[in-house]
């Protein structure tokens, strides 16, 4: 069950990453050095190298093999 939900709340916090990165590409397009384009780039950069963490984790957490017992 815990995993069940880890995996919604990736896939929720990817959809909103995704997003955002949807709602600044004209900004991207126009490759201005603005507010409106440093801002949020920086904001989705740490959002996604969150989310990159966020899935380590719990991919080894939730889905890693256990050890086996060859002895």
């Amino acid at each position: 069950m815990k995993a069940a939900i880890w995996i919604v709340m990736m896939v929720v916090w990817l959809a909103g990453l995704v997003s955002g990165a949807w709602w600044v590409w004209p900004y991207f397009e126009r490759m201005e050095l603005t507010g409106d384009l440093v801002f949020p780039a920086v904001w989705l950069v740490i959002g996604a190298a969150a989310w990159l963490v966020a899935a380590g984790f719990g991919w080894q957490r939730f889905f890693r093999r256990p050890p086996s017992s060859d002895r």
